[in-house]
């Protein structure tokens, strides 16, 4: 619990800043910082005080709260390209004018502010987390009421059409730590709640709700300690393999390789690696959506299912654009550390026009190279992502994807690859919550894998081996099954490349490619 001191400041934010201002000599930090360390020194500490904070979300709207109250809003940033704003930053009898406050001081005249009282603030535009899974949400802001469904202002600013969010205009003071922030961060606010007119960014005219914020934090989640890791693993592969994959033990270890992977680095050779499931059956009826995307749903903290058609890759935008002055988001402005699964069931024959060759180059460039590009008026701006790709497939391959790993299914029962949600074998709530902890572990490990002095000798000479007895192994095969060795050595938590690892690899891939072989698939 909050202690009674810190209630107290937290019930009355903006006596307590102005009591700082009264005490602020202006001659070190700016007064922003000094507001932020003071209110982050109180929230964002072990106790985690800051959850004891009313909470924005779609459950608990702008609407549900009055003006000047004090939230948490935990959200990703869409748009830090709106304009700069002044404010009265002090008003008179040396009374602060930052937050809101001159705002609603409606005693103070505007003709009697000078230019020396003016600052600048950095504006941007932050909604809710897009593709957060439903029991991710329900952690990091338990439901406690429910309010009538919020209806989005700016719902072209959310990169999933459609989907319930809030959307709130943020404004920082301290403009030194606001440059830190770009686009797709995920970021908690806590901030002073009002509703302004909205800027002249945007086109039609109304009132958006806007954060003051006093401090914020960059979110950050530590991994916790797994207990028998290869033992979960072992049971992890099991379940999938048995209640979701149709028993293919041999794509559930690819597999898990993708969804242990992460950008570390930003090197093309340790990119995450993008994944196609071949010869997956199609679905029993239009639009149903694999067993697959309800267990990664459930095991994942950011997904989201993409069923791709000619008319969504015509129609729809997958990257952002700036209209009128205003960033329009895409399907792929998503947070760092997002799988998203593309499915080709729905894909018919027909013409794709240049927006829809755009959406696919965008695409393939988060396979590739792990980037978006973010167009304007006159510019292009290019960001660097952290997404995984999952393609399913019918066929042989891809209609329109080059992915790293083609594995080819071999479901022994197809009859559980199309579940409804309800029909699925669920592990019990707590293997459930030990599943997802260790594959959020397994991210955490895959930036700090190296591999062991005896194995890289191990494994030159083996190499050497391989392209002697091989000629058309090519560098390129080292670059892939070391990409896949750190991986493998990720998924059992192990923080080095060992020999035995790299013979588990070796076996893996001469697998996936025999399978991919016997049935005349490239890979």
């Amino acid at each position: 619990m909050v202690s009674a001191p810190a209630t107290e400041e937290l019930y009355d934010a903006t006596g307590v800043i102005q009591r700082l201002y009264e005490h602020y000599d202006g001659r070190d930090v700016g007064f922003a910082a000094v507001v932020a360390s003071h209110f982050s020194a109180i929230l964002f500490n072990a106790d985690d005080r800051v959850r004891e904070l009313p909470s924005l979300d779609v459950h608990h709207p702008p609407e549900a709260y009055t003006n000047g109250t004090l939230v948490r809003f935990r959200a990703m940033i869409q748009d830090t390209s709106l304009s700069p704003e002044l404010y009265v930053a002090e008003l008179s009898n040396h009374r602060c004018g930052g937050w809101g406050l001159s705002a609603s001081d409606s005693s103070e005249a505007s003709d009697s502010v000078g230019y020396q009282d003016l600052q600048e603030l950095t504006a941007m535009w932050a909604v809710s987390v897009p593709a957060e899974s439903a029991w991710h949400v329900e952690e990091a802001s338990p439901l406690v009421s429910s309010f009538p469904a919020h209806v989005p202002l700016r719902p072209h600013k959310f990169p999933i059409p459609d989907a319930s969010h809030i959307g709130v205009q943020i404004k920082m003071y301290d403009n030194q730590s606001a440059q830190l922030l770009k686009p797709t961060d995920i970021v908690t606010f806590v901030g002073i709640l009002s509703s302004e007119p909205v800027c002249a960014e945007f086109s039609s005219p109304s009132e958006v709700p806007v954060l003051h914020v006093i401090c914020h934090q960059t979110i950050t989640e530590s991994p916790q300690n797994i207990k028998e890791p290869r033992s979960v693993r072992r049971e992890l592969i099991c379940w999938i393999s048995e209640h979701v994959l149709g028993g293919d033990d041999l794509a559930v270890e690819w597999l898990l390789l993708q969804l242990s992977s992460k950008v570390h680095t930003r090197s093309m050779a340790f990119l995450p690696p993008s994944l196609t499931l071949s010869r997956f059956p199609p679905p029993p009826h239009p639009n149903m959506l694999p067993t697959l995307s309800y267990a990664l749903s459930e095991l994942l903290q950011k997904y989201m299912p993409v069923s791709l058609s000619l008319e969504l890759l015509n129609t729809k935008s997958f990257t952002p654009e700036s209209r009128e002055e205003d960033l329009h988001s895409g399907y792929l402005q998503l947070p760092a550390g997002t799988t998203i699964l593309l499915t080709e069931s729905a894909l018919r024959e027909g013409n794709v026009t240049e927006k829809g060759l755009m959406n696919i180059r965008a695409i393939q460039e988060i396979m590739t190279s792990q980037t978006l590009h973010y167009t304007f008026p006159f510019s292009r701006f290019t960001f660097e992502t952290d997404i995984s790709a999952i393609v399913l497939v019918e066929g042989r391959k891809s209609t329109f994807f080059q992915t790293s790993l083609n594995v080819p299914l071999q479901s022994t029962v197809d009859s559980n690859l199309y579940r409804s949600k309800e029909e699925v074998a669920w592990p019990s709530p707590g293997k459930l919550a030990i599943f997802r902890s260790f594959i959020k572990a397994c991210k955490a490990t895959t930036g700090k894998v190296k591999v062991s002095e005896a194995a890289s000798k191990y494994i030159q000479e083996d190499f050497v081996r391989q392209r002697q007895e091989d000629k058309t192994t090519t560098p390129d095969d080292l670059i892939h099954l070391m990409r896949a060795a750190r991986l493998l050595a990720a998924s059992y938590l192990q923080e080095e490349v060992t020999i035995e690892v790299w013979e588990k690899t070796k076996e893996l891939e001469a697998a996936r490619k025999s399978r991919a072989a016997s049935l005349n698939i490239g890979t």
